[in-house]
């Protein structure tokens, strides 16, 4: 399954994209009539009707046009008729919106508690459609990586976008773009941030965790403005309680960056992180992130203990760093010592960009075919750009590729794939010094 998404890495999830612009300027009529516009455009996008067939006996087709995208207050004889045509009680409209539903389940997006977004999402009622309901189980799939479900709620509030209140803009763009983190497709999602960048919402947890975005796909396509500029963002008080786990990964990123000139500093610090007190989840990334920290001061032995030791390789993300590290250290020793431990573990379909790296470098360590390695990265790894957006795998991918080309005396084809990556980094570059 998780294939599938890797190969449709370009994919746009909004229709129109450039025009959001213009819709983000739209001003809404936030009253009933906005519910009224929604279903009735949900109900005619849904049974594929033409605005003159929804039209037809009741109004023209051009005051419909102006109803379905809320910019007019309706009469409210047609939107009895117009209900009327397609067998909804308008009587019943806004009767299923779970109070502060949406509000409520960001809330507990931004501080992982997953359990209460599942509560929400069971308390849908789909009598009658509305937007709020969906953006719910937006939240819930994306959060149990049910991406064809996802996919098709993102579908159904593209198709009735232009009818959105600003607030819940937000909230359908924060989705989209957490689908391309989640899933290490940060170009696409640097595309839907521009669209973000100079916006704020009365929600303050959801402009924090868009500020989250920025950041971290800034950390991820090297653009060290886009990085410091929402760091401040995110570390100054925005009278949301304080989301100090989460704020501590964004720290240990910012560490791993500055790690790279002042090792001995962050060292330090790191030492001294409380790793225990918190969530499981964040707990496990935020010793992720102080063990790849440590890569960066060549701590490689103590990187390999600790995993071994704490038997932290029965998690994939640990894995795949096992094995980076130990080729790093380039011991046949510990080499097969990493690969006895991982060779018959079995991980998570979904963590599929690192069984891939790990799959990578286990062929690297044994098969006995010359050109095994090569034919793994140019078919299984190669297609897939949202592969090389791992500031740890792509980098390997990279450099074993470059290698093969020049093996190969392929010099050109090397030149034109080395001045491609130099040029997307400046190019990521530029757009985050333009924001």
């Amino acid at each position: 399954m998780e294939k599938y998404f890797l190969r449709r890495r370009g994919e746009r999830m909004i229709t129109k994209i450039e025009k959001f612009d213009l819709l983000l300027g739209n001003k809404k009529n936030p009253g009933k009539t906005y519910l009224y516009s929604q279903i009735i455009r949900n109900e005619r996008t849904r049974r594929k009707m033409t605005l003159s067939e929804m039209a037809h006996g009741i109004c023209s087709i051009s005051y419909l046009c102006k109803f379905e995208k809320n910019a007019i207050n309706v009469d409210e004889d047609y939107i009895k008729a117009i209900f009327e045509r397609v067998d909804l009680d308008y009587t019943k409209v806004g009767m299923n919106i779970i109070e502060e539903g949406v509000k409520n389940v960001v809330k507990s997006y931004l501080y992982d508690k997953f359990e209460e977004i599942e509560r929400y999402f069971l308390m849908i009622d789909d009598s009658i459609f509305n937007v709020q309901n969906c953006l719910i189980k937006g939240f819930y799939y994306l959060a149990n990586e049910k991406y064809m479900e996802f996919k098709e709620i993102i579908k159904t509030i593209d198709n009735i976008k232009d009818t959105l209140l600003l607030e819940d803009v937000g909230v359908f763009m924060f989705l989209v773009v957490q689908y391309y983190v989640n899933t290490y497709q940060f170009h696409e999602a640097e595309k839907y941030l521009k669209y973000l960048d100079k916006l704020t919402f009365e929600m303050r947890e959801i402009n924090w965790l868009i500020y989250e975005q920025h950041f971290v796909t800034g950390y991820n396509l090297k653009c060290s403005a886009m990085v410091f500029k929402y760091y401040r963002k995110l570390m100054s008080n925005y009278n949301i309680g304080y989301p100090s786990q989460r704020q501590l990964i964004i720290r240990l990123m910012l560490l791993d960056i500055e790690s790279k000139e002042y090792f001995e500093e962050v060292e330090k610090e790191i030492q001294n992180l409380h790793l225990a007190q918190m969530d499981d989840r964040l707990s496990s990334e935020a010793r992720l992130w102080k063990l790849r920290i440590m890569l960066r001061g060549n701590k490689w032995f103590d990187v390999f203990d600790e995993i071994v030791d704490n038997h932290l390789y029965f998690d994939a993300r640990f894995a795949a760093l096992l094995l980076y590290t130990v080729d790093t250290i380039d011991d046949d020793n510990y080499r097969m010592q990493a690969v006895e431990l991982i060779k018959d573990q079995i991980y998570d379909e979904k963590e599929t960009i690192h069984t891939k790296f790990i799959k990578f470098m286990l062929i690297k360590f044994t098969s006995e075919k010359k050109y095994a390695l090569i034919e793994y990265l140019k078919y299984e790894a190669l297609p897939y750009n949202a592969l090389y957006s791992h500031h740890l795998y792509g980098e390997v991918y990279d450099r074993h590729y470059l290698e093969y080309l020049c093996h190969t005396s392929k010099y050109k084809e090397a030149f034109y794939y080395q001045t491609g990556l130099k040029t997307s980094i400046k190019q990521n570059s530029r757009v985050a010094l333009s924001q």
